[in-house]
């Protein structure tokens, strides 16, 4: 009896998996759009999902949600909005048990559009995000995952547990934090230090590029590797190929990097 219920146990569990390859995960969207007035906030997040922001010249909020292999539904993805005036905020919620899948993919990715000039947060605790052509106080946090942004004007931070961070744009104030990648910020011409600037990888190489005239005091540090500089600065305290303090074009607000294992290279736009 122990064989045949084994032996049917084991046919059945080869059914699931050719039917699971067969067929194709299903897939689900939900939608919304928020008209605002002058500069909203906006606030994203979720327990698992890769997300991307983009600005367009409207004073409307655009929200997609897209799954595959799930639902989105109160027993399954929860998508949970409101908007208080011009403060919209978006939380999608993937079940904490969700069961088991065989041949199939999952994935939750959420999609905005918001006005140019805003005041943002977006939180993931495991995915990638995005974020193209936002002016204004920008706040990024992913446990694991990348961070990829460009055309930013305004104040910036952003932190990933495990991930390269990649951001280009005119910059007041810079926190960039990675447990595990590569650092590449690009400063363009325009950037100034409204206060500290902060750069750090826990295992990772630091590409730092900054324009013209830019001023900063200088604090830069490697356990484990090299840093390079392709533009003046008056040097002081101890120097090593790994430790290095000093003044750019006359000083101004703290800039700190740091990487634990990697190089650092700084380098004039």
């Amino acid at each position: 009896m122990r064989h045949r219920i084994s032996a049917f146990m084991i046919s059945a569990l080869l059914f699931l998996a050719l039917w699971g390859i067969a067929q194709p995960a299903r897939a689900d969207e939900w939608h919304k759009k928020y008209t605002v007035a002058g500069k909203p906030e906006v606030r994203v997040e979720t327990n698992d999902g890769e997300v991307r922001v983009d600005a367009w010249d409207r004073n409307e909020i655009e929200a997609h949600v897209e799954t595959v292999g799930w639902r989105i539904a109160d027993n399954a993805v929860r998508v949970a909005e409101k908007q208080t005036g011009d403060r919209v905020e978006l939380d999608v919620r993937i079940p904490r048990h969700w069961g088991w899948s065989i041949g199939g993919s999952r994935s939750l990715k959420i999609g905005l559009k918001i006005p140019r000039e805003a005041t943002l947060a977006v939180r993931t605790a495991d995915g990638h995000i995005t974020l193209t052509g936002v002016k204004g106080e920008m706040h990024l946090s992913t446990g694991d995952g990348h961070i990829d942004a460009a055309g930013l004007d305004g104040r910036f931070v952003a932190s990933t547990g495990d991930g390269h961070i990649r951001i280009e744009g005119r910059f007041d104030l810079l926190d960039l934090r990675t447990g595990d990648g590569n650092v590449e910020a690009r400063a363009l011409p325009g950037s100034k230090m409204a206060g500290g600037w902060t750069v750090r990888t826990g295992d990772g190489n630091v590409a730092l590029r900054l324009p013209e005239g830019f001023q900063a005091d200088l604090d830069a540090h490697t356990s484990d590797g090299r840093i390079s500089l392709e533009f003046p600065v008056v040097l002081s305290g101890s120097i090593s190929q790994s430790n290095l303090r000093g003044k750019i074009n006359g000083g101004g607000a703290m800039l700190t990097v740091r990487t634990g294992d990697g190089s650092i290279r700084l380098e004039q736009l």
